[in-house]
């Protein structure tokens, strides 16, 4: 399958996305010559589905990747597991996958959340 035939089948097949509500495993069983030449898997085609403007507006609940939308819940629920208290550089390597924060940034955050504060080299949740 050539560039401009995949080109024009994702065109249409966005166009349709409009207007019908499928979920990221039936539009890989569906479309499979097109995820085939594209080289997707299904994880990709979720991926895919999840980044396109319509169904951000629609806020499907159905996308099969999701983010945490709140790092200082991550946060607090990395501290609550560990018992209340956790050294910094055991936090930034527990951050969710792609999340990119520096030490001081998450010494910032704490500062400004009213549940952590920092102690020394520990991050701590406040009861």
């Amino acid at each position: 399958m050539n560039y401009e035939s995949q080109n024009s089948l994702l065109n249409q097949l966005v166009d349709q996305l409009k207007t019908s509500k499928k979920s990221a495993d039936d539009l890989f069983s569906e479309q499979q010559e097109i995820w085939h030449s594209l080289g997707f898997n299904q994880a990709q085609v979720a991926l895919w589905l999840a980044s396109l403007p319509a169904r951000n507006i629609l806020n499907e609940p159905k996308s099969a990747y999701q983010t945490t939308s709140n790092i200082t819940e991550h946060i607090a629920t990395l501290l609550q597991n560990s018992g209340g208290r956790m050294p910094l550089s055991q936090v930034l390597k527990k951050l969710p996958a792609g999340t990119t924060i520096t030490e001081q940034q998450l010494r910032k955050l704490a500062e400004q959340d009213q549940q952590m504060s920092v102690k020394g080299p520990f991050l701590v949740l406040d009861t």
